[in-house]
């Protein structure tokens, strides 16, 4: 059975987390009922429902039924914190007024951008970006290859005569092989040719499916020994896949082009911000030649 949070430490981490809007409090609907009250004002579902999704994960795994009484306790102690600030009239307060319009600008902001994106990056438009990419990635070439790694040429050598003669290559390369690979009889799975140091994929794209070097290939990491199991094409990702990727592009370039938009028909201008009150940043003529 879960022990139930402490109120102190519940109310330090959930106002570490979870964003004071948390408390807006839109109009009461039917599918969306009045779970408390607080010197007469509504506490609704949708905003204990907020204040759940944002918990941190280490909370957020406890069932909201296991918590509930906590965070109405805390929604309520901030509408408390609420109604005593502005009986002291805080809101008047020069510094807390400039808090306070630009928490407003912020919210509007991310509001305004929330809902260009979701206009512009629609499923269909994501769906066709994903196909226009896949085109210009075509599928790469990749192989399973299998190798022993050894410290020598000669052992390398010896290991290679043991595979011509007959031998198993993944036992060899158990018996042999000082790379980390070795329990697994050498095996590398499917890369494509970049994934691998030069001397390495050289060789083992020139290889077809079954076949083994002729010679030892020395790279950095010692002297291999290498067997192709299989060649294939890459396949593309899957959409679902990469839909986060693709969003995240179409997203930010929404935003750009939105803000690009904006600054066309707007007026900007610099001032010089170490003056007080401020003035344009005067042009600097160039130094005229001394006269001779």
């Amino acid at each position: 059975m879960t022990r139930p949070l402490s109120p102190v430490l519940f109310l330090a981490a959930a106002m570490a987390v979870v964003s004071p809007l948390a408390l807006a409090q839109p109009a009461k609907t039917a599918d969306d009922p009045v779970v408390a009250r607080v010197n007469g004002q509504p506490i609704l579902r949708s905003a204990v429902m907020e204040f759940y999704n944002q918990l941190p994960p280490q909370m957020a795994q406890i069932p909201i039924e296991q918590i509930l009484p906590g965070i109405i306790n805390e929604l309520a102690a901030r509408r408390l914190l609420g109604e005593a600030a502005e009986k002291a009239k805080l809101g008047d307060d020069p510094a807390v007024k400039k808090q306070l319009q630009s928490a407003r600008e912020q919210v509007l902001q991310q509001a305004y951008l929330d809902r260009k994106v979701k206009t512009e990056v629609t499923d269909a438009k994501m769906k066709a970006r994903y196909e226009e990419l896949i085109k210009q990635q075509p599928p790469q070439e990749e192989v399973h290859a299998r190798h022993i790694l050894v410290a020598s040429e000669a052992d390398a050598k010896a290991a290679l005569e043991e595979v011509k003669k007959g031998a198993d290559f993944t036992e060899v390369s158990k018996k042999r092989s000082t790379g980390p690979t070795a329990a697994t009889g050498g095996d590398l799975g499917f890369f494509t040719k970049d994934k691998m140091v030069p001397e390495f994929a050289e060789a083992a794209f020139k290889l077809q499916a079954g076949q083994v070097t002729d010679t030892p290939v020395k790279s950095q990491f010692g002297w291999h020994v290498i067997k192709v199991e299989a060649r294939r094409k890459s396949d593309p990702p899957k959409f679902e896949d990469v839909r986060g990727q693709v969003y995240d592009m179409m997203a930010g370039e929404t935003v750009e082009k939105l803000v690009a938009d904006l600054r066309k028909t707007a007026k900007i201008e610099q001032l010089d911000w170490q003056q007080p009150g401020g003035s344009k940043l005067p042009t600097i003529a160039p130094a005229e030649p001394k006269k001779k």
